[in-house]
């Protein structure tokens, strides 16, 4: 018995971070419509579609397709009338040929997830994360599970960013100071 436990802990990190399907699967229908809260988005994207890319590490790939999936399944390529595409990247190609206006942002090295919200911040591209605890590298978004769906938005990072939202967003989501 003890040789299985050992057996399937070892397997498990073989295969990385465990996702929460339930969190995935609100962070996926919920993230989009956040995004299509920053103001000005509707006129820039005109005769483009907005683009929200899932940044995952190698070994997340299942994770991103999964959640490129279901952002596709539940808007169709359109949300509010404006076309929506959804993509995904590794952190490592994420870099000046990548046109995209939200990062949905796994787990993945502190590094990466660094480099990947200082891109962001200076192409003012809007960061969503996984994790919580990534709010503290720099990334504006992080919703959780709790006693009900929260939404923290990261203070400290919105003037940095350089995007607003709809009023109707900073009444809905709990600020939080991460730096």
């Amino acid at each position: 018995m003890r040789f299985l436990a050992l057996a399937l802990i070892f397997l498990q990190s073989l295969w990385g971070y465990t996702y929460n399907e339930l969190l995935i699967d609100a962070q996926s229908r919920i993230y989009p419509k956040l995004l299509m809260l920053e103001e000005g988005i509707a006129a820039r994207h005109k005769d483009k579609p907005v683009v929200f890319t899932v940044v995952y590490a190698p070994e997340d790939e299942f994770v991103a397709e999964r959640i490129v999936e279901k952002i596709e399944t539940y808007y169709d390529h359109s949300l509010g009338g404006i076309p929506f595409e959804a993509d995904m990247a590794t952190f490592d190609e994420v870099d000046l040929e990548l046109h995209s206006d939200a990062f949905y942002i796994l787990k993945g090295d502190v590094e990466d997830i660094r480099k990947t919200v200082e891109y962001a911040l200076q192409k003012k591209i809007t960061v969503f994360v996984y994790d919580y605890k990534d709010l503290k590298e720099g990334a504006l978004f992080a919703l959780t599970i709790e006693q009900t769906t929260v939404i923290y938005l990261n203070r400290a990072i919105l003037q940095k960013a350089g995007v607003l939202f709809a009023p109707s967003l900073y009444s809905i989501v709990r600020f939080v100071d991460a730096e």
